[in-house]
């Protein structure tokens, strides 16, 4: 098992066409640096990379999260529906919690790894990786049947999400959207409730180790949100800042950083994997059978490099130890919380020193255990 990322440029030739962001206007007109990525044109950054993570990890930010697949599951057997699908046993979720949750296909490689909201019985908000979109959707309503009585509803057109991060980020929020809404939601729970007298999602959770929220809005809402965050002194932030923030919480995507054959016990996420029932029957979802087959503790597992020096890896950089080749970087980025390059790849346990190429020259490197950096609040995990 080589775990190599999949790195292939479009082959169609053709013009590449990308939808996009209802509220592509005001990044426009906030100076954004655009991009095509995950089928969206998406801002990479506006000031700058570097200073958008600083003001993320000392002030507060606001990301435009829109290109993400988000739908509603409803339903008196919604939890049953899902716990079908997901290899996360969502039925254990209490109501009002925000948990990761991941699915796998039949040979238990990961397919996505998305957010669950249980917002009330019967009632769940699911916000899927940036590539699965529509397709983990699919996959849900594949599974619905006649007589369940349980409705699943797309959300990806038709409303926003806006996230806003930073040790500043309740505070500034106050003079955005009131002083009591920040406060009424506890960390690590979503709710439903009026934002300007339209019905509104507000989650708080700390994705990527500062203070967060996110906002499932209408676009018209959206766009009074976004514009009161600014005069707010709440900074706009791209997609370059949101990756490398998250990949220094270890915060990983599929399929990104998750390549087949990588399970999620190979990439760190046993914790999300639920084989058995509460009392003791084995579980019946999407990969349960191959993931009872593979070792609690493999061979190989997805680990962190800080390497040395000034220069940098990128994905598909090879990972070499005493001269032989063990692996190949899934992601990698320049950490400023840290000083140093950064990279993440699935490597064989026991490694403690390696060199990574970066365009030719081997550049010393140390494994260390995800995250980086701890939070909230960005702290750094001493190694």
């Amino acid at each position: 098992m080589n775990f190599l990322p999949v790195i292939q440029p479009d082959g169609s030739g053709g013009e590449l066409r990308t939808n996009v962001l209802p509220l592509a206007a005001l990044h426009l007109k906030a100076k954004w640096h655009p991009a095509p990525v995950h089928s969206f044109t998406l801002p990479l950054w506006y000031a700058g990379t570097y200073d958008e993570q600083e003001a993320a990890r000392t002030r507060a930010v606001i990301f435009d999260r829109s290109y993400l697949g988000r739908f509603y599951v409803t339903g008196e057997r919604a939890a049953e529906l899902l716990a079908r699908v997901f290899a996360t046993d969502t039925r254990r979720i209490p109501v009002g919690a925000i948990r990761r949750g991941v699915v796998c296909r039949v040979d238990g490689t990961i397919f996505d790894i998305a957010t669950l909201y249980h917002l009330d019985e019967g009632r769940w908000f699911i916000v899927s990786g940036p590539r699965a979109q529509t397709a983990l959707m699919e996959a849900i309503e594949a599974e619905t049947h006649p007589g369940h009585e349980v409705e699943v509803r797309d959300r990806l057109t038709g409303s926003v999400l806006l996230a806003v991060h930073g040790p500043e980020a309740a505070q500034r929020l106050e003079a955005v959207i009131g002083q009591t809404i920040p406060s009424a939601v506890p960390l690590g729970e979503a709710h439903e409730i009026l934002l300007g007298g339209y019905r509104a999602l507000v989650a708080h959770h700390s994705e990527l180790g500062e203070d967060g929220y996110e906002f499932l809005v209408s676009p018209e809402v959206g766009e009074h949100l976004w514009e009161n965050a600014l005069t707010a002194g709440i900074e706009p932030a791209g997609l370059a800042a949101y990756d490398t923030m998250r990949i220094e919480v270890g915060a990983i995507e599929a399929p990104t950083e998750t390549p087949p054959p990588a399970t999620p016990l190979h990439a760190g996420l046993g914790a999300l994997v639920d084989l058995d029932n509460p009392d003791g029957s084995p579980r019946d979802f999407s990969g349960a059978d191959a993931l009872r087959q593979v070792p609690a503790t493999p061979e190989r597992v997805l680990q962190g490099l800080r390497i040395e020096g000034k220069r940098l890896a990128k994905r598909g950089s090879r990972v070499t130890a005493n001269g032989r080749d063990v692996g190949a970087c899934v992601n990698a980025v320049y950490s400023p919380v840290l000083g140093t390059g950064i990279a993440l790849a699935y490597l064989p346990t026991g490694l403690v020193n390696v060199a990574v190429d970066t365009d030719g020259i081997p550049q010393p490197a140390t494994v260390v255990p995800l995250p980086f950096v701890d939070g909230p609040r960005g702290a750094i995990v001493a190694k």
